[in-house]
């Protein structure tokens, strides 16, 4: 048989319905089935997909993105504001400020706006200026804290060499809550105002609640929350320690007090200085000099032991909530130059 007859007249079987169907109207399917033109299915697309490349997304000369460099910022208006009274810190009103726990920013450019007077609330320019920097507290996404204290470590560090540096620490309002109980005093006999910030005490007075006082007054002061951190610190790059505050009238208490909190002068155990030592005339000129450290509140007492030769370090209490300044101040990484 050279060829296939024309099946005009020739009947097949559906291999999907089982029906008879004439010849000439079966078709097959892709998978060899005969089926009726009826029944006749294509193949599905999904059963040969074609093959998808990848859309386009890299470029063939790409760059990686940069990291931007540090830059400084402009404060708002009157940024800066003193904690709440008796704190150690200050408060900086930065919106979408963008710092962490821990940084550490330098100030430019501010300008402190203190009363003259009480002398250990008051911030000097370059106590916030400072080239170090100052490690940052957030409070929230506009606000954030720092202490000026928090430079002490490098200022010992810098100065001090164990055996040859005496190092001085003040009493009143370094180690013991003394402007603190001042306040409160004068308050309670009428002198200052009820509630009123350390701004409003003058040094009047203070001498006059003083004078007040009972005569225990200095003896039971309370110790402040970071006066043992303080002295540790000093010990910890001096090995030693010296008390220097004021006389004579309260030698005795001042002195009592120091053995209560520290052990006894002298003694070499624990925290205990080695000296206690009294100015008097309200002059602690006489104990400075080359070698001689002052970790002291007031900014008279500095100045005179700066003046005789020794360095001074201003130890900062706030007075109470008051803003003081932020035209034209900056903040920023402390790594930018200046």
């Amino acid at each position: 048989m050279s060829n296939f007859a024309q099946g005009s007249k020739s009947k097949a079987i559906s291999d999907r319905s089982g029906m008879e169907f004439p010849y000439r109207e079966m078709r097959k399917e892709w998978n060899g089935s005969l089926v009726h033109i009826s029944e006749f299915e294509e193949k599905h697309p999904q059963l040969e997909p074609k093959v998808q490349k990848g859309d386009a997304q890299g470029l063939q000369n790409a760059r990686p993105d940069r990291t931007e460099p540090p830059v400084a910022h402009i404060l708002t208006s009157n940024a800066f504001s003193s904690g709440a009274r008796d704190t150690i810190i200050v408060n900086v009103n930065d919106p979408g400020h963008g710092f962490v726990n821990g940084d550490v920013v330098r100030f430019r450019g501010t300008e402190s706006k203190f009363p003259e007077y009480p002398q250990v609330s008051r911030l000097e320019a370059h106590d916030v200026n400072v080239a170090q920097g100052h490690i940052v507290t957030k409070i929230d996404n506009d606000n954030f804290s720092f202490s000026p204290n928090d430079t002490l470590d490098k200022f010992l560090t810098d100065n001090c060499t164990p055996g040859v540096t005496t190092v001085y620490v003040d009493m009143d309002g370094v180690l013991t809550e003394y402007y603190q109980a001042v306040a409160t005093y004068a308050t309670s006999v009428g002198l200052l105002e009820s509630g009123g910030d350390w701004y409003d005490m003058s040094p009047s007075i203070e001498l006059a609640a003083i004078n007040a006082a009972p005569s225990t007054y200095f003896q039971n002061l309370a110790k402040r929350a970071e006066a043992d951190a303080l002295v540790d610190l000093v010990i910890a790059k001096n090995n030693t320690w010296d008390v220097l505050s004021t006389g004579p009238t309260y030698n005795a208490q001042k002195t009592a007090w120091i053995t209560a909190n520290y052990g006894t002068p002298g003694s070499g155990v624990g925290r205990a200085p080695a000296t206690v030592n009294y100015a008097t005339n309200f002059n602690k000129g006489p104990y400075g000099g080359p070698n001689k450290l002052l970790i002291d509140d007031r900014t008279e007492y500095i100045n005179q032991f700066e003046t005789a030769g020794g360095k001074g370090f201003k130890y900062y209490e706030s007075g109470g909530i008051l803003k003081f300044g932020g035209d034209r101040a900056s903040v920023g990484p402390v790594t930018l130059l200046a």
